[in-house]
């Protein structure tokens, strides 16, 4: 039965950016690196390519034979851009990455980089297979390489390297962790790589949709290190979804009750549906907190209590000043100055360096939620509950 898995080739592509990763973690902090232009990965210097790289990947064993198709086309896209002039050789070097494994004696083995290499041999056996194989399937490639002159052909052999056996995927991820073992202490070394990762496949798909790709400067993503490293110092934890939005927002007709709160006290369905933002980062963001075990004890039960104190604080001293015989607009009115200060000025911060808005003003609203909410807007919300509801439910039928 025919394998149409698209397996091999995602991986594929998947070590292709993780390659590039490590190689920018590797490499001087000025050179640039931009995803399928030139080649697979190319690393540029103001703005000259200084290397390009073919990246393949296999998930069993394999080896890089004289006739190997893998080495074949990556010479025919080099033969084409020498011959088409698209790169400068010797300026640009030519390497090909792989989980494959030369044989002792083959081609490839002969064009690794090792002291003395003599290119001279492995020019040899190139040009007998060109010229003897009968492999329709490689006819292009052969083609490519024998229309370059000798000295062309020299002067690319002398270009290449082959890494083969290089670590797959998984391998790769070890040694960009071993990049990263120093920016943080141990037990956040986990969240670091996923973090970074995350971050860098976005830069690669940005790469991917531009039909004019901007290169990733190894200083941009050393920067994008130690910021969020620094979140995991003692005053400081990640930001995780200041983007994120749920699949729906219905301000008018969602049922929590944080948000039937909100519509208590006539708060517009703009600010409403800021408000369900707000909870859903909030929420999201604490729990993975907790996943990834960055919080310390208690520390999200001592933030809500801090909460709540500075709430009844601030809302005592309004309801303080109401008439016993305050009409309920005027209750409403009330409401609305305590919800704006929690949301336009309350900074109150789970950590010093958390300043992102929505982890305050969600957890909040998670207190406002539930069937015994530990925060109120209304001032009679505890006594009247069921009436302010009611009288919700009624002005949204």
């Amino acid at each position: 039965m025919p394998d149409f898995s698209a397996k091999e080739s995602g991986l594929g592509y998947l070590f292709q950016a993780r390659y590039a990763l490590w190689l920018i973690l590797d490499g001087p902090e000025e050179r640039e690196t931009v995803l399928e232009s030139l080649d697979d990965i190319t690393l540029e210097s103001e703005g000259i390519a200084s290397e390009l790289l073919q990246t393949k990947h296999h998930s069993v064993p394999a080896s890089l034979t004289n006739a190997s198709a893998e080495l074949w086309k990556t010479l025919r896209i080099w033969s084409t851009h020498l011959s088409g002039g698209t790169v400068s050789l010797p300026r640009t070097a030519l390497s090909l990455v792989t989980t494959a494994v030369a044989p002792s004696g083959s081609i490839a083995s002969m064009l690794r980089r090792e002291p003395g290499r003599n290119g001279g041999p492995a020019l040899e056996e190139l040009r007998k297979v060109a010229e003897d194989s009968e492999n329709a399937s490689l006819k292009a490639a052969f083609s490519a390489f024998n229309g370059l002159s000798a000295e062309q052909q020299r002067t690319l052999v002398e270009a290449i390297t082959v890494i083969d056996g290089s670590p797959d995927i998984a391998g790769i991820e070890a040694r960009i962790r071993d990049k990263l073992r120093l920016a943080v202490d141990r037990q956040y070394r986990d969240a670091l790589h996923e973090r970074l990762e995350g971050w860098w496949l976005g830069k690669v798909i940005e790469q991917l949709r531009s039909p004019s790709p901007i290169p990733v400067a190894g200083f941009e993503v050393y920067d994008k290190v130690r910021s969020i490293a620094q979140q995991f110092g003692p005053e400081g934890l990640p930001i995780d979804y200041l983007e994120a939005r749920p699949e729906s927002l219905d301000a008018a007709g969602d049922t929590r009750m944080f948000v039937r709160q909100l519509r208590a006290i006539d708060v517009g369905i703009a600010r409403i549906e800021k408000a369900m933002l707000d909870f859903y980062r909030a929420f999201e963001q604490r729990s993975r907190w907790a996943r990834e075990e960055l919080l310390i004890g208690d520390e999200v039960e001592l933030y809500e209590r801090r909460l709540v104190d500075e709430w009844e604080r601030f809302s005592m001293a309004l309801v303080e000043e109401l008439s016993p015989t305050a009409s309920e607009m005027e209750q409403r009115r009330v409401g609305r100055q305590v919800f704006n200060w929690m949301e336009q000025t309350a900074d109150l911060r789970i950590r010093p360096s958390v300043t992102e808005p929505y982890v305050m003003r969600g957890s909040f609203h998670v207190l406002a939620d539930g069937s015994t909410p530990r925060v109120w807007w209304h001032p009679k919300f505890l006594e009247r509950v069921g009436e302010i509801l009611g009288a919700e439910q009624g002005s949204t039928s």
